[in-house]
């Protein structure tokens, strides 16, 4: 009898153990599986991708507590959400790397982990430690991409755009498939002002995934600057009911803006320019994009408080930051020198640029300007389509309605210029508010009026003084 009793022990311990490594193996090959997909996700790296990727992470890191792989991957997707979404994931990011521990190794978790670091710094506003960070895992020795991706959007942030392209493009030499490299190497070539260079990439990475969001944006802005018609977005109008990061829906919104004043619908413009602002997160060249056309529409103060977020992220001579800086300054009412280097391929600086002549040499200035921009690009752009009628170029064009007031800012110049001061002050006070030269216009109001002897009734400056109260040319409270 005690025999038997033992034996049913040893047979129970025996299948008990069998049934364990069954257990364990298949849990060995899920969890192979999910850091396979992890893994996947991540060198695909679209937005859902990044998503799906993070999601896998943190459910491996409950079922594998000590798997400094899948974690090291994990903390990768959440900063990368962050650095090139503005995401708020930092807390996570942290507990990923928490799991990985020290990153003195040179094993593939720690590189990874420390491209995730220098992510998160990046994302923070450290951009001088991201940048060593990530220099310093681009150096180790491997065949991975994530470090070298770090030091492209380190490099891009901190201002060396030329330094960027190639440290990504080493990115995409040690693994073709890493689509994010190749998505911010399209990125920096929008920004170094090469929009064919970035279309081509961009369209190759289009056909891949047709449902991207953020590629199917990027391709817009390279489309919009060679004025080719837009490819359709992968979502109707700019859907902020279903999940999109707000980064994207704030991209969408600023799309349409941009599209609405070019074509004349300046309302719709800053009503849609305003609604991307009220929603930007802390990526700092969309916050630099949204501030110059807000400057442009004449909302030059939020314009002004989105230039102080982006400046926190992002050198001030990164060329969309420093063409932000120029938009408000010229909204301001000052006529200052406009950025050297490198100028993105952004349909709004051709606008910016005109008026920057106009405000600095006159109109023999501008005829320059507007001829090295030529006709396509000027009947393209319903403002500078106004801007041009100054020299008598483009004057059939009517984009705008009548009462738009930057076509009264045009004609109150025209006016003045022709020595008809009283028609010039009766245009020039319809031109006030809502458009980007409101504030030049305010101070060739009151110049007109100083002709005639005249002080101007200080109600008409209230408009202007509520949208851009750093106006050089408002008149003392």
């Amino acid at each position: 009898m005690v025999r038997g009793v033992a034996w049913i022990f040893a047979f129970a311990a025996v299948a008990g153990g069998v049934v364990w490594l069954l257990v364990s193996r298949r849990s060995d090959a899920g969890s192979e599986r999910l850091l396979a997909d992890l893994s996947a996700d991540i060198e695909r790296g679209s937005l859902a991708d990044l998503g799906r990727a993070q999601a896998v992470g943190r459910r491996m890191a409950f079922s594998r507590p000590h798997d400094r792989e899948a974690a090291s991957r994990w903390a990768f997707a959440s900063a990368a959400l962050a650095a090139d979404y503005g995401v708020d994931t930092s807390r996570e990011t942290a507990d990923a790397l928490a799991r990985v521990g020290g990153a003195d190794s040179t094993d593939p978790a720690s590189v990874i982990a420390a491209a995730a670091r220098a992510l998160d710094l990046l994302h923070a506003g450290d951009r001088e430690a991201a940048g060593r960070l990530a220099a310093e895992s681009a150096g180790v020795a491997s065949d991975l991409p994530h470090p070298l991706y770090a030091l492209g959007r380190a490099r891009a942030r901190n201002g060396d755009l030329p330094g960027a392209a190639r440290a990504l493009e080493a990115a995409m030499i040690r693994a073709p498939g890493f689509t994010a490299a190749r998505v911010a190497w399209a990125e920096v070539q929008l920004d170094l002002g090469d929009a064919k260079a970035a279309r081509a990439a961009l369209q190759t990475l289009r056909a891949q995934a047709p449902n991207d969001p953020h590629v199917a944006l990027l391709l817009n802005e390279a489309e919009a600057w060679l004025g080719v018609p837009a490819t359709p977005l992968p979502f109707e109008g700019c859907p902020a009911d279903r999940w999109q990061p707000p980064s994207i829906v704030a991209a969408c919104t600023l799309a349409r803006a941009e599209r609405a004043r070019r074509d004349g619908s300046r309302s719709e413009a800053r009503m849609l320019a305003e609604s991307a602002a009220a929603i930007v997160p802390d990526e700092p060249r969309l916050l630099s994009r949204t501030a110059e056309a807000l400057a442009q529409l004449g909302v030059v103060d939020r314009a002004a408080t989105l230039v102080e977020r982006a400046r926190r992220l992002m050198a001030p001579n990164v060329p969309a930051l420093a063409w932000a800086v120029a938009a408000v300054s010229l909204g301001r009412g000052r006529a200052g020198a406009l950025p050297t280097g490198a100028r993105p391929a952004d349909p709004e600086l051709r606008l910016l640029v005109a008026r920057a002549s106009l405000a600095a040499g006159g109109v023999g200035a501008l005829s320059s300007t507007l001829d090295e921009l030529g006709t396509d690009a000027i009947a393209r752009d319903a403002d500078l389509a106004e801007v041009a009628r100054l020299r008598g170029a483009g004057a059939g064009i009517a984009h705008a309605v009548a009462d738009d007031p930057a076509r009264a800012y045009i004609e109150g110049l025209r006016a003045r210029l022709d020595g008809k001061l009283e028609v010039a002050a009766n245009r020039l006070r319809q031109a006030l508010s809502g458009h980007g030269d409101a504030c030049r216009a305010a101070g060739e109001y009151r110049a007109t009026l100083r002709a005639f002897k005249q002080k101007p009734d200080a109600a008409v400056f209230l408009p202007l003084r509520a949208e851009n109260a750093g106006c050089v040319n408002l008149p003392r409270p």
